[in-house]
């Protein structure tokens, strides 16, 4: 099993550089950046940052259930299947005799939302939660 270490923080920089590539491309509406443990924004771009903050707040707490409950529900199925699916685990890794760090394993790497008028991908990372707005073409 693999584990990491969580990073505490992001660079502007990082953050910056990610949400100027992401905003470049056609189909993307708004971009959100959430942070991991409370789903506050941290950052917001598009449509959506030039919309009342209650709004944006809105789509921020909904989309944080939304991560909060992916999680469980991971986390329950490898209690079920014994690890084949995965979920948030923290766990206590020993680096020297008599000492333990804590590392999480983050299984859920992507959430999908996809409704008639839009679309939502999610990307649970250690240090953000990022939300994706994709419009989504009229069906004909």
């Amino acid at each position: 099993m693999t584990t990491t270490a969580l990073p505490t923080t992001i660079t502007e920089n990082e953050l910056t550089s990610l949400l100027a590539r992401l905003s470049s491309k056609p189909s993307v509406d708004s971009l959100l950046v959430l942070a991991r443990d409370t789903g506050a924004i941290i950052r917001s771009t598009g449509p959506l940052s030039r919309s009342t903050n209650t709004t944006s707040q809105e789509y921020a707490a909904a989309v944080y259930k939304y991560v909060q409950a992916s999680e469980e529900l991971a986390g329950t199925l490898e209690g079920i299947d014994g690890g084949v699916m995965g979920g948030v685990v923290v766990e206590k890794e020993r680096r020297e005799p008599g000492t333990e760090e804590e590392t999480v394993r983050d299984d859920v790497r992507l959430l999908r939302f996809r409704t008639r008028r839009r679309e939502l991908v999610v990307v649970p990372d250690a240090r953000f939660i990022l939300v994706v707005f994709i419009d989504t073409p009229a069906a004909p």
